[in-house]
């Protein structure tokens, strides 16, 4: 029998949720962003017909239901447009980080074999230089200002032959039609194109606002634009920041205080790298910041440090909030700051960082690398790989086999479960504790050590700032390395830091077969959140220094 979410059709997934706050909140800002040096600003009603006319110019020139079209566009008015103009139509809009770097770019446009491209100037140049899917692209558009391309038609010039008033009727797209696909970062493993479908974006949406309690006719600061497109079909104003959003550690903390106070921000979505920053540069000028109902933090495993310091700089009344998740599924587990203080201990002693219980809707299963959901889930405390199911989670890779063999499985009741590929645990009170990456075990000759849960014993070292555990050498008889990077009180006396890290590996059975220790500069990080370390470009640099 087929479940009731799933016999509802969307008329066009989220974009039948824009026409509606169009319709409840047609004077409501949807978008301010600022332009020319002028913040300027769209209702609900004026992005709902811009997202019609650009709907409408798009049918009238080749793009259809089905068609996978490149999204290269930055956040604001026009990418919310175009994403919601793509998804009315059915036509999945394909978005890749551009901030992994021409070659990934690359790479991951020729996997996905679209047939049409959205972009601004910029992004129709790497297209022409690079050759980015020469073979597969037949419709091309720009957006913005900019040099006339050839072979390219303008957006903005097309929507103007389009009446304002003729809303545009999209077709009825099925529950599991592919609505979007969504390239992973690619930090700790090829980029994968996730295949999202209509239903699971709305379950995200509905999941996300029960998640943290989101209300539409909030105001939202996305740093990351997928959420600036999750906020308006929440019925919330989306604030678009100044900022280079694939180095969100760069942001202006300034700029952003602005925002907040002069747009009376109430929710700000942020990776620990910024929010890190942010909490620094408020301590640093003594200010604490009033005003935003949460903080949402997602991108990396939260700090207890940095959550603390973060927390004595907001209102008391200003929840501090971070869901687990993935490219291919948001949220799987919530857990607030309130909840993450109070294991800090225990993430100290070596179980990892508990990341809260699996959110409604969402089953979560601990299994042995080599089993699957229909196998026995592993004994509470007992560390395995994390897999998931539930309306908000991906089914499929796109043209990808193998990571569909790897990463999916069908149950014998015919679900379709998502291997995560991070280590986790269950304790007794259903909690689920993040160990690392399973990718990025390692495998010694005297057992298994789980990267996160093992840095963050060193940690507790008033004078290191972050650590990674990479292994050099065969798996199974892998050399542990603890990589160091320190903070900015550390004086170069690198004997002395060395000495404590070792006492202190002494002192925990968990960690006395660690005896090598490497002090570095900054760590490399991920493209999309600059927070998750890359562990296998460290691994390379601790071979050279212990060779």
């Amino acid at each position: 029998m087929t479940p009731d979410h799933e016999q509802r059709n969307p008329e066009a997934g989220v974009s039948r949720r824009l026409r509606q706050h169009a319709f409840e909140r047609p004077q409501q800002v949807a978008v301010r962003e600022l332009i020319s040096g002028r913040w300027q600003e769209r209702t609900f009603k004026e992005l709902d017909a811009l997202v019609d006319r650009t709907a409408h110019a798009l049918v009238r020139n080749g793009i259809t239901r089905g068609m996978r079209t490149v999204l290269m566009v930055p956040p604001g008015r026009e990418f919310l447009a175009c994403t919601f103009a793509l998804l009315r139509i059915g036509a999945p809009p394909v978005m890749v980080d551009p901030g992994m770097g021409i070659s990934g770019l690359g790479e991951c446009l020729n996997n996905a074999k679209p047939e049409a491209f959205i972009g601004i100037p910029k992004a129709h140049l790497g297209r022409i230089l690079l050759g980015w899917s020469r073979s597969t692209i037949r419709h091309r558009f720009t957006v913005g200002p900019g040099p006339r391309l050839p072979f390219t038609k303008n957006l903005e010039q097309l929507r103007t032959s389009v009446e304002d008033s003729v809303p545009f009727s999209g077709p009825v797209l099925g529950y599991h039609e592919l609505a979007a696909v969504l390239f992973t970062s690619g930090s700790t493993g090829p980029a994968k194109g996730a295949m999202a479908h209509h239903g699971q974006l709305e379950a995200q949406v509905d999941a996300l606002a029960q998640c943290h309690g989101l209300q539409a006719g909030e105001v939202d600061l996305p740093t990351f634009p997928l959420f600036g497109l999750f906020s308006v079909a929440l019925g919330m104003t989306s604030t678009v920041p100044q900022m280079d959003f694939t180095r969100p550690a760069d942001a202006n903390p300034d700029h952003l205080l602005e925002l907040i106070k002069t747009f009376s921000v109430t929710n700000l979505f942020a990776s620990p790298a910024l929010l890190g920053n942010l909490s620094t540069h408020l301590e640093k000028k003594d200010m604490k910041l009033e005003g935003l109902t949460r903080i949402i933090s997602a991108g990396a495993p939260a700090r207890h440090g940095a959550i603390a310091a973060l927390s004595k700089r907001v209102s008391k009344n200003t929840k501090i909030e971070t869901p687990y998740g993935a490219t291919e599924g948001l949220p799987l587990c919530h857990i607030s700051h309130t909840g993450i203080l109070e294991t800090e201990q225990e993430t100290q002693s070596g179980k990892g960082v508990c990341i809260g219980k699996p959110v409604p809707g969402i089953e979560l299963q601990i299994h042995s690398p080599n089993d699957h959901p229909n196998c026995h889930p592993l004994q509470e405390d007992t560390a395995g790989e994390i897999w998931v199911t539930g309306p908000a989670v991906s089914l499929e890779y796109l043209f990808d086999e193998l990571s569909n063999l790897q990463h999916k499985f069908t149950d014998e009741t015919g679900r379709i479960w998502h291997k995560t590929g991070d280590i986790g645990l269950r304790d007794s009170n259903s909690k689920i504790w993040f160990r690392g990456r399973a990718s990025q075990r390692i495998q010694t000759a005297t057992g298994l050590l789980d990267t996160v849960a093992i840095e963050r014993i060193f940690e507790v070292h008033p004078l290191v700032y972050r650590t990674a555990l990479v292994g050099l050498g065969t798996k199974g008889q892998q050399i542990p390395v603890l990589c160091v990077e320190p903070n900015s009180d550390f004086k170069d006396d690198k004997k002395t830091l060395i000495s404590d890290l070792q006492a202190l590996s002494q002192k925990n059975p968990l960690t006395d077969s660690i005896t090598h220790f490497i002090i570095t500069g900054p760590f490399p990080v991920d493209i999309r959140h600059n927070a998750k370390i890359q562990r296998e470009k460290l691994a390379l640099i601790a071979g050279k220094a212990l060779s």
